[in-house]
């Protein structure tokens, strides 16, 4: 549902600013909790901002491509663009991100009334599951794909998959399999 995305691209604006080092880990949850939405976490997530060692932080920083796909399917992102780049999540206008300074997320995920259209999430995951191919293709023949991030591509197709309830995995378990 809307409010579903709104409420996971919430929780990923959280987790990735802990992974910017915007917030530590410990502000995040108080976050979380001060803001009514602590439930919204998975596992995973909680197991990060519980200790976010730099490995997890590594993984977490690509999340921001998760955002990007997601805010893209809330209308909020005109454009995915060409996944040759990490997108800058700079370019959303501050009173249309979930979380900041003195903004309830609440406000954001209430919000929230539409997301594109099936045909376009749906192509669009055809799409990143074809580049993810050629990637996976590519590194298993031992090339390499200069024309796109496989990094990016590969987290705007486990958002993707997510959102169109690949295999009905919850977040922490989608699977992105070629």
């Amino acid at each position: 549902t809307v409010k579903e995305i709104a409420e996971r691209v919430t929780v990923l604006t959280v987790t990735n600013s802990v992974a910017f080092k915007h917030m530590s880990g410990p502000e995040a949850v108080l976050y979380l909790i001060e803001n009514n939405i602590s439930e919204l976490i998975t596992p995973k997530e909680k197991h990060f901002l519980q200790d976010p060692s730099e490995d997890k932080i590594n993984q977490e920083t690509w999340k921001c491509e998760c955002i990007w796909t997601l805010m893209w399917v809330l209308n909020i992102v005109d454009n995915l663009g060409f996944p040759n780049e990490m997108a800058d999540l700079n370019n959303i206008p501050f009173e249309k991100y979930p979380i900041g300074k003195d903004k309830n997320p609440i406000d954001f995920i209430n919000s929230q009334v539409e997301v594109r259209s099936k045909a376009e999430i749906l192509d669009a995951n055809d799409l990143y599951y074809r580049l993810d191919w050629a990637c996976v293709d590519a590194r298993i023949n031992g090339n390499q794909i200069t024309e796109v991030n496989s990094g990016v591509v590969y987290e705007r197709h486990y958002a993707l998959n997510w959102l169109i309830n690949h295999f009905d995995e919850e977040w922490d378990d989608v699977s992105c399999d070629t």
